[in-house]
């Protein structure tokens, strides 16, 4: 028998063992019925200030470290809010953004020379992306923003936080709505303890 060019899993096993697998995880992995699936986690939100707000708020009163929106935890979030002012300094931007559930500080650091940032004034529209920051006060720290070209994106993105705000929360359910079936099952279930 002729060899095969592309001779099977043997072939790019010698590459995964260079990535630090190991040749029966390569070969687990080529799998399909051993593959798991994977769920994609939200690594972007469009969000409101105010959403901002109450995420704040749950950590504070939980206590934990991570910044969570419905339940998931993104790394980046996508804001669109009017400009209420700015204020340029060498090397940054700082404003107040104003989306209309609430208000909040921003800053932008300036990393290269950027015509769009001259447009940027009070009364303009921008989106941004970025994180939200505690320190050293709350506020939103942008690694990217423009100016909004039209109405229609401040509605598109009101669109685009109330769907993805019903999709978490509704995947959130999900995962509750078992443990409270299994808990009233239990109290209906199991018998009471009768006084002797």
């Amino acid at each position: 028998p002729r060899p095969k060019m592309f001779g099977g899993s043997q072939l790019f096993a010698s590459q995964a063992i260079a990535f630090g697998d190991s040749p029966a995880k390569s070969a687990a992995a080529e799998t399909p019925s051993k593959r798991a699936r994977v769920d994609e986690k939200e690594s972007c939100l469009p969000v409101t200030i105010r959403a901002m707000e109450m995420a704040l708020a749950q950590r504070a009163s939980t206590g934990e470290d991570a910044l969570k929106f419905y339940g998931s935890e993104p790394s980046t979030l996508i804001l669109v809010a009017a400009v209420e002012s700015v204020v340029r300094q060498g090397a940054s931007l700082e404003m107040t953004l104003n989306d209309a559930t609430g208000r909040m500080k921003a800053r932008f650091f300036v990393t290269e020379a950027a015509a769009d940032l001259d447009r940027i004034v009070p009364g303009r529209y921008v989106s941004a992306f970025g994180s939200v920051r505690a320190a050293p006060v709350v506020h939103f720290a942008m690694s990217g923003v423009r100016v909004v070209e039209s109405a229609d994106e401040v509605s598109y993105h009101m669109i685009e936080v109330a769907h993805a705000a019903v999709r978490l929360r509704k995947d959130q359910n999900k995962v509750e709505a078992p443990k409270r079936a299994v808990e009233a099952a239990e109290r209906f279930l199991t018998p009471e303890k009768l006084p002797s």
